[in-house]
């Protein structure tokens, strides 16, 4: 059986939130569990990683350069894995929450960035953009960290 976009999309997408997601629960319990949270923030990159394969497969139409898929690929995956995860559990860890959010948001729009805005989207708008919800993603976090 041949597998469509359709089917290649899907495998790609739950690859891409499995991985986000390992990568999330490594960072976010890493302290914890030593050993453990480096190996599963390993397989969540390699997942992570494989649904980038799996997209360009899918969709060759679509630019995606296989710097994109791999590098960047990773810097996306880390980013929204510190972003989620530390949401995911500010109360438990609130001091290393308000410092990972903002990192992952961060890492999280210059992978964004660099895969589907280089080239596209004025620079200007994306630091403007970048500036103002940095600033607001930092200031809730600190914020935050004094209600935990």
């Amino acid at each position: 059986m041949r597998m469509n976009n359709f089917q290649l999309n899907h495998i790609a997408s739950l690859c891409k939130y499995t991985g986000i997601s390992f990568i999330a629960g490594a960072i976010t319990h890493g302290f914890f569990s030593g050993e453990r949270s480096f190996w599963t923030a390993t397989f969540g990159i390699a997942i992570y990683l494989i649904s980038g394969i799996l997209e360009k497969i899918a969709n060759p139409e679509k630019n995606y350069t296989w710097t994109n898929l791999l590098a960047i690929g990773i810097i996306a995956s880390i980013g929204l894995g510190f972003f989620t995860g530390g949401l995911q559990h500010f109360p438990d860890s609130p001091a290393r929450s308000s410092w990972v959010v903002p990192i992952g948001f961060a890492m999280s729009l210059l992978a964004m960035y660099l895969i589907e805005g280089k080239g596209v989207v004025k620079l200007k708008s994306v630091l403007t953009y970048g500036a103002v919800s940095l600033t607001v993603v930092t200031v809730l976090s600190v914020m935050t960290l004094f209600l935990f």
